[in-house]
């Protein structure tokens, strides 16, 4: 089952103790999918759970046994009776003709309404909720791709376990991308150093070549020479195993220092 199609289940299985919530769940069905006319109310929904669910409240409400098929014709909005009386509503709408993709993928939530989109954003946006509309080749779609406008429309509406689960997917989302950088920052960091020790290894092997190591200050040369030993080991490594004991950041002096002289006692002997 899809995510979308687990937070419309969760609408038709909700209890609505009050009468005027269930009329207002209806009257978001009826005005998303609905034609009413003296014969009776003609609904098109995806799934006939969703149609036996529409189709009770409709018994409840007007004692009919509605036919349900597609249809393009307009629908109405009622006024809401409590507070919760909206929420119901656009439940009902969203149960008609939303769909809500996975915010582990990405954030979208779209209403097939036709040319009730119109009204249902103006709807939407009097309540902070701005949405567009796209015209597709499957008809007319209004939709909205920011999150935050996404969690609006979910709270207004009620619906918690997909309000919940898109905020825990930002989290998640947010705590990956932070041990990205932090694993990227550490990789880069890791790198520099390795490609640091590279030059000083280099530098410091032409200078036992040229014998032109004990040209250093003594603290230097035995640095140098303690470098040159171990090669693969870190600036901490390093400054741990030295004698007489140094710090890292004076052993990272030291070894600046070293790459500065040598590289001037290298040119000065070539030349």
């Amino acid at each position: 089952m899809s995510f979308s199609s687990k937070q419309k289940e969760s609408i038709i299985t909700a209890v609505y103790k009050s009468p005027c919530c269930r009329r207002a769940l209806l009257s978001g069905i009826l005005f998303a999918k609905a034609t009413v006319s003296e014969e009776g109310i003609v609904l098109i929904l995806e799934k006939p759970d969703y149609a036996d669910f529409s189709a009770k409240l409709i018994k409840e409400f007007y004692g009919v046994t509605p036919e349900i098929y597609r249809t393009k014709k307009g629908g109405e909005i009622l006024m809401q009776k409590c507070s919760s009386c909206l929420s119901s509503f656009l439940r009902g709408v969203f149960l008609a003709s939303g769909r809500v993709s996975n915010p582990e993928k990405q954030y979208s939530l779209e209403f097939s309404l036709g040319d009730r989109s119109e009204n249902f954003m103006q709807f939407l946006s009097e309540r902070g909720v701005i949405a567009r509309i796209s015209h597709k080749k499957s008809g007319i779609v209004l939709y909205i791709k920011n999150s935050s406008e996404i969690e609006d429309f979910y709270g207004y509406a009620a619906m918690n376990p997909a309000m919940f689960a898109l905020i825990e997917a930002k989290f998640e989302g947010e705590a990956r991308k932070n041990i990205m950088r932090v694993t990227n920052c550490m990789t880069n960091n890791i790198q520099k150093a390795v490609d640091a020790a590279a030059k000083q290894n280099k530098l410091i092997a032409e200078l036992e070549r040229a014998n032109l190591l004990s040209s250093l200050p003594d603290e230097l040369e035995e640095t140098a020479r303690l470098r040159l030993r171990y090669p693969d080991l870190s600036l901490s490594q390093l400054a741990a195993i030295a004698v007489p004991a140094i710090s890292k950041p004076g052993l990272s002096h030291r070894l600046k220092k070293i790459m500065e002289l040598g590289t001037q006692l290298l040119y000065n002997k070539s030349n």
